[in-house]
């Protein structure tokens, strides 16, 4: 399916929806440049991983975590959380904590986060019953060389 947008036509759109269709956009596209400065997500704690912290994140990860992190090097560097739901993962806060947790201890920093996400309480993200999910760039393309995609 193709679909043709003209500035018109997303003007009128929702906030809500402009977003979730530039998320996607964005998220689909390989070559993409990661909004870091996006105002919907908080990077202040947000690391970038290198090939090699991927790599030692990778040596005690369970294969959950890392399939999921598979997703995200698929899909990112923003995406839904339900994609997730393709690596068998259905409970976004236990990955999440886990995954927070992995990267306090690679990075040896306290107040680390590898995931930075949006508002799941407004506008379609309630509606679905969760939102986005976003790593930074450099994490993304690390995530991408280890994984080999």
């Amino acid at each position: 399916m193709k679909l043709l947008i003209d500035e018109h036509d997303l003007s009128r759109l929702k906030p809500e929806t402009r977003a979730d269709l530039l998320a996607t956009l964005t998220s689909s596209a390989s070559t993409g440049t990661l909004p870091n400065h996006d105002p919907r997500f908080d990077w202040a704690h947000v690391v970038d991983l290198t090939l090699e912290q991927v790599e030692q994140f990778m040596e005690t990860a369970s294969d959950s975590t890392r399939e999921g992190l598979k997703v995200v090097a698929r899909r990112g560097p923003v995406f839904l959380a339900d994609e997730l739901k393709a690596a068998g993962i259905t409970n976004y806060g236990h990955f999440q904590g886990r995954v927070t947790q992995r990267t306090r201890t690679v990075t040896r920093k306290k107040r680390a986060f590898l995931f930075t996400w949006d508002d799941w309480t407004t506008g379609d993200n309630k509606v679905r019953g969760f939102g986005h999910y976003a790593v930074s760039r450099n994490t993304w393309e690390s995530l991408k060389a280890y994984f080999k995609i």
